[in-house]
């Protein structure tokens, strides 16, 4: 082999090194963009479901409220005389909807991106949510005058049903927590404690002292969260 063979020899080998680097760091910068998107796609989830799942929570309450308000005689005659229009169930729906779509979405997005445990957390964030509005909607068993009576004043919850709800509230707020907490430690997040509040104590001296009669209170209400 002369040396102008080995010259060309070695000028594609060089090459080819070249064009193998050059794939690879491609290779590689389009792994990490695509791990970054997921990453960012699945935060975007988790905080949405976080979200949403809070909102089903306040529509669940305000769901039970109106089942009570909107109910017995006195609604029957506002009703008929067209002073409010009758419950719609297809308008109940699409109000409930509204967040329960939204958490559906991102519970799908973390069946996709999230581990096993993350997908678990997730799962019974959701359930916790459809068991809240299942308990908000419960109605009082009711049978010959007991009925005649709930058909006259409207609905009640009895200590039952609220403990019912108190318990469903409460286990969907530790769901959550414990999803939080997954996600937390996913993204290499400081654990911190999440069911926490500003106390009283922990208000500033020029608060608690010489501040005006308005502030106090305020300060005092902050201490009751």
């Amino acid at each position: 082999m002369t040396s102008a063979d080995l010259a060309v020899a070695s000028a594609l080998g060089a090459s080819l090194l070249t064009g193998l680097a050059s794939l690879g760091v491609m290779w590689l910068q389009q792994w990490l963009r695509s791990r970054d998107s997921d990453r960012a796609a699945l935060a975007a989830s988790a905080q949405e479901l976080l979200a949403r799942s809070m909102a089903v929570a306040t529509r669940a309450r305000t769901l039970g409220d109106t089942m009570k308000l909107r109910s017995g005689l006195k609604e029957g005659w506002e009703v008929s005389l067209r002073h409010r229009k009758p419950m719609d169930p297809l308008e109940l729906h699409d109000w409930i909807a509204q967040d329960i779509a939204p958490l559906n979405a991102a519970l799908s997005a973390i069946w996709t991106r999230d581990d096993q445990e993350g997908v678990r957390l997730a799962n019974d964030v959701v359930n916790k949510c459809a068991n809240l509005l299942g308990v908000s909607g419960a109605r009082q068993p009711a049978d010959g005058w007991e009925r005649l009576w709930r058909w006259a004043s409207g609905e009640r919850w009895t200590p039952e049903m609220t403990k019912a709800y108190d318990d469903a509230m409460h286990g969907l707020a530790h769901a959550r927590k414990r999803y939080a907490d997954h996600v937390r430690v996913r993204f290499g997040l400081d654990a911190v404690k999440l069911f926490t509040s500003v106390q009283a104590g922990d208000m500033p001296n020029a608060v608690e002292e010489g501040a005006s009669p308005s502030s106090k209170t305020l300060a005092a209400a902050d201490g009751d969260i």
